[in-house]
């Protein structure tokens, strides 16, 4: 099951790349503010999650209205919104997610976003945003990505912990190469090859990101 986790960070047409991507989900999940980027999407949620610190009240009592099955937390908890809306899709049967409206905004938000979708890793997150595309590749599901899209940037990221990982169809391949956490190793490689980059992961887990420069982000293979 393919579910779409909705949140609320939305860069300019992001309501869009909302409606376009909840068509081909199983299960769309707002992420507390996201219930906004859904309506403004005209997407009616299946799940809506969160402690609602910025989501109206009237729009939860909408969703409410609308069949809208609910799930509220307490504001001081220890775990984010996006980190808890992932376990509930785990639980509802999701084996993939896609992450949206989630990196944009402020960094230390960004940066618990990249740690929290890497903890997933099971569920094989990605991240696709107006300007940028991103994806999870670990050891514990296969440890292979392959994207398309000659002159497409790719970078590389060890979100936690050290990484072993090989790159090829790139300017700059690299060979079982011990990534240090946040390492700048990875950062703004370029897809060469017209049959796509692989990207694998012999240990740990790894953060790859897409940004949109020019060109369109790089494209998953699947």
């Amino acid at each position: 099951m393919n579910a779409l986790l909705v949140c609320a960070a939305p860069a300019p047409g992001a309501a869009e790349l909302v409606g376009r991507l909840a068509s081909s989900a199983d299960l769309v999940i707002a992420v507390d503010g996201g219930g906004l980027v859904c309506q403004e999407a005209g997407v009616l949620p299946h799940l809506l999650v969160g402690d609602f610190d910025s989501l109206p009240g009237h729009v939860v009592d909408e969703f409410v209205s609308a069949g809208v099955r609910v799930f509220e937390f307490p504001a001081e908890k220890d775990e984010t919104d996006l980190a808890l809306a992932l376990d509930i899709a785990r639980r509802e049967g999701a084996d993939r997610v896609t992450v949206t409206a989630a990196s944009v905004g402020r960094l230390d938000h960004t940066l618990a976003v990249a740690g929290t979708l890497a903890a997933a890793a099971d569920l094989r997150p990605r991240l696709l945003e107006p300007e940028l595309s991103g994806w999870v590749v670990s050891t514990t599901r296969g440890g292979v990505l392959k994207l398309r899209g000659v002159g497409a940037t790719v970078s590389l990221i060890a979100p936690g912990w050290s990484a072993t990982v090989s790159v090829r169809g790139v300017r700059w391949p690299l060979s079982r190469a011990t990534m240090a956490p946040l390492s700048p190793l990875g950062v703004s490689n370029v897809i060469t090859d017209p049959e796509g980059a692989v990207i694998e992961v012999h240990e740990g887990t790894v953060l790859v990101l897409s940004p949109r420069l020019g060109i369109r982000s790089a494209v998953e293979v699947v």
